[in-house]
């Protein structure tokens, strides 16, 4: 088996795993209402903007702050962006994973 259908093996069983499967049906859920797609988009742009002040060395001001604690307390009472951001994290987990194990076996080679 070649290395390029080894790949595609392991892309159709991640789409098997019971991480993809819940995220792709949290996604779902989550498209089909508005109000909680609008929700995800302002966390995440709030997250984006909370890294750039972190990248900069800036403080956050209080203003800011305050608009993401809101933000998140917003999440936590929403199940269906709660569930996504779970389920899209524990997903994230598994392909960084796989990419140490796939990065573990040519790392000696580079040294």
């Amino acid at each position: 088996m070649s290395v390029y259908e080894s790949a595609t093996s392991l892309a159709s069983e991640i789409k098997k795993s019971k991480e993809y499967k819940a995220f792709q049906k949290s996604m779902q859920e989550l498209r089909a209402d508005e109000k909680s797609e609008n929700l995800l988009k302002d966390y995440k742009m709030s997250q984006m903007g909370l890294q750039s002040y972190r990248i900069q060395n800036k403080g956050i001001d209080k203003k800011t702050m305050k608009r993401i604690e809101s933000l998140e307390n917003k999440i936590k009472n929403n199940k269906k962006v709660y569930n996504y951001l779970k389920n899209e994290e524990k997903l994230i987990k598994m392909m960084n994973n796989i990419n140490i194990i796939l990065s573990d076996a040519v790392e000696n080679d580079y040294k």
